[in-house]
């Protein structure tokens, strides 16, 4: 491929705390000839809280007009410009728009290269203290409760940590679901990820719906992060356990850890209580 054509720039931005601009996310946001944006409102106003000056032309670009949108970008590119793609916030196409702009990009043979950074994703899963060994993200919840069930038990029988958005209003709802329906597992509710009011709440699913079916719905953006289906007595996955076992055993006794552990992780007493005394002699 020749050089004559244009890049496509694929830029995280912050969720949250500007401070997690990346210097280079800030060199192509000014390099870029054009960019283009879920929302240019937004994209604007992280441009001047940052105090970033572009000349680019600022272009939107999303579900709703996709179609139409990429044929023009698709037009500058071939001509040799330079293009970045930003969403709201966040790393793009991590359930928002352009994959169908990155692969047309690829199907033309136009360079694509991506500036990494900020993502719900992996800020929730790094700090959830859940297996983050093999995680799928899913999604947003969907609206209706009967939508919800079906996308619910599409990853019901898996064992690896899934990691859902929700929005505050349905939270509690989504909880009893997916407790219905995952049992009761290990799971998380982080909020506000990055910002001043960033929350991470770690319980098992019953507790956790009880919880936010009875509180006032929370404020701010909601991920939601569930542990996979417990393995059998031979794969179960041990430094879960392991962890979840300190965990509960700086603050209680061995006998009631071994308890806690063992209804949360559906393993039996006896392999808990296993691990639990391997723990006392390693300590």
């Amino acid at each position: 491929m020749t050089q004559s054509t244009g890049q496509l720039v694929v830029i995280a931005t912050p969720i949250g705390n500007l401070g997690d601009l990346s210097p280079r996310a800030a060199e192509w946001l000014q390099k870029a000839d054009i960019l283009a944006c879920e929302d240019t409102r937004m994209t604007r106003k992280l441009l001047t809280l940052t105090s970033l000056r572009t000349e680019a032309k600022f272009m939107p670009y999303h579900d709703h007009n996709g179609q139409n949108m990429r044929p023009k970008l698709l037009e500058a590119l071939q001509k040799g410009k330079i293009i970045a793609l930003v969403s709201d916030a966040g790393t793009p196409l991590v359930s928002d728009p352009g994959y169908k702009l990155v692969a047309a990009c690829h199907d033309a043979g136009i360079s694509v290269t991506a500036i990494p950074g900020p993502s719900a994703v992996l800020a929730g899963l790094a700090a959830a203290g859940l297996p983050s060994d093999r995680f799928l993200f899913a999604g947003f919840v969907p609206h209706s409760h009967k939508a919800a069930e079906t996308a619910f038990r599409e990853f019901a029988n898996l064992s690896v940590t899934s990691i859902w958005f929700d929005s505050p209003r349905r939270l509690g709802a989504s909880l009893q679901i997916m407790h219905e329906l995952f049992g009761n597992r290990l799971a998380v509710v982080a909020r506000e990820l990055t910002k001043l009011h960033e929350s991470y709440h770690r319980d098992t699913l019953a507790l956790l719906a009880e919880f936010y079916q009875q509180a006032a719905p929370p404020k701010g953006e909601i991920v939601i992060l569930v542990s996979g289906i417990a393995a059998s007595d031979d794969t179960f996955d041990t430094a879960e356990l392991t962890a979840m076992l300190r965990e509960e055993m700086q603050a209680t006794s061995l006998r009631d850890a071994v308890q806690t552990v063992s209804q949360i992780s559906g393993q039996s007493r006896k392999i808990i209580y296993s691990l639990a005394i391997g723990l006392n002699r390693g300590n």
